[in-house]
């Protein structure tokens, strides 16, 4: 095969990879449906809520309604120190539920960050053929934890990022800036959204090339980011064509996740009738939460075969760019029409 033919085959050959590794490592869905917490699908899910225009107004309308609970005023807190004082044993319980919700919420987190490090790590090592160790989910979660801190800083960098970019956007916020509501301001905020929009999205892509820098190459944090943004500028049409594909992969996967659901729904519907006719009420509800757990563990195991795969797709996407660099689609249709002119 030429070289023209080894670049044609760049998305369907690290397509290919991925499916493989998800398919045949089948305790990366354990992670992966943990690392799906993260939102690995959302990349170009950013312009969709960007076009909405809701998370900045949301943010705004969220910080006005926080302030006036008054939760952190005087008589918020007076009326905590009664509390405690006429009641204690109530106050304790809800301190412990309290404590008891931040620890699943941490533990959440961790979870979520050592999964996605640990897809990124196992991919590589399948990819590459360099696997000599035990695999499994224990294994796993002591590979992940190694990259814990650095890849939790990467993702909260990444994040706060995006979400300072989607504020920055928010038409109240440029309105209260400009101070008027005119053409000028319209044509201003259009250039503000686009120049927001496309940072957002930049943040989201090359932050996955400086965790993979982090799992796979053993940078530091602040090298990590050095080499993902050096990468990420020199590839730059590439991750965005590979986000597009990824996309289509997801609205395809959830499609084929709401049929499944929908095909199973169909008979449990007419169990639990029959059932509730034949039997008794009681039987109806015991078919009728058989089938939400059903339904609900179908869309549990596709999101984390999906989260798997995709994490695996930008890992091997990663390792072809760092190997043997890639051209754009785009690149390669506009030479062809040139070469044909």
């Amino acid at each position: 095969m030429n070289a023209r033919g080894n670049i044609m085959t760049l998305y369907r050959n690290i397509l290919s990879q991925a499916w493989q590794v998800t398919w045949r490592n089948k305790y990366l869905w354990f992670f992966g449906l943990f690392a799906a917490l993260l939102g690995n699908s959302g990349d170009l899910q950013i312009v969709f809520r960007a076009l909405g225009g809701q998370q900045g107004s949301d943010f705004f309308e969220t910080c006005r309604q926080f302030a006036q609970t008054g939760i952190f005023s005087k008589q918020a807190i007076f009326n905590a120190g009664h509390l405690f004082t006429t009641n204690p044993s109530a106050m304790i319980v809800m301190l412990f539920v309290c404590l008891l919700c931040l620890t699943l919420f941490v533990f959440l987190v961790w979870l979520a960050i050592v999964s996605q490090a640990v897809i990124v790590n196992d991919s590589s090592e399948i990819i590459s053929a360099k696997k000599n160790k035990s695999t499994g989910i224990k294994p796993g979660l002591m590979t992940g934890t190694k990259y814990f801190w650095p890849v939790l800083g990467l993702n909260i960098f990444g994040r706060l990022a995006i979400f300072l970019a989607f504020i920055l956007i928010s038409q109240q916020l440029v309105a209260k800036i400009l101070g008027f509501n005119n053409t000028v301001f319209t044509l201003i905020y259009v250039i503000l959204f686009i120049i927001f929009l496309v940072i957002a999205i930049s943040f989201s892509l090359f932050i996955k090339y400086s965790i993979a820098y982090v799992v796979i190459k053993k940078n530091r944090l602040i090298e990590s980011l050095r080499n993902g943004w050096n990468l990420f500028i020199g590839n730059w049409l590439v991750s965005v064509e590979m986000a597009v594909i990824l996309f289509v992969v997801n609205l395809l996967a959830s499609l084929a996740i709401i049929i499944a659901i929908l095909t199973l729904t169909t008979p449990f519907i007419f169990l639990a009738w029959l059932v509730g006719q034949i039997a008794s009420l009681v039987g109806f509800w015991i078919v009728l939460v058989v089938a939400m757990i059903v339904l609900l563990l179908v869309m549990m195991l596709g999101g984390a075969m999906l989260s798997a795969f995709q994490i695996s797709a930008w890992t091997a996407l990663f390792a072809r760019l760092v190997g043997k660099g890639g051209e754009s689609k785009i690149v390669r249709v506009i030479e062809g029409i040139t070469n044909r002119e």
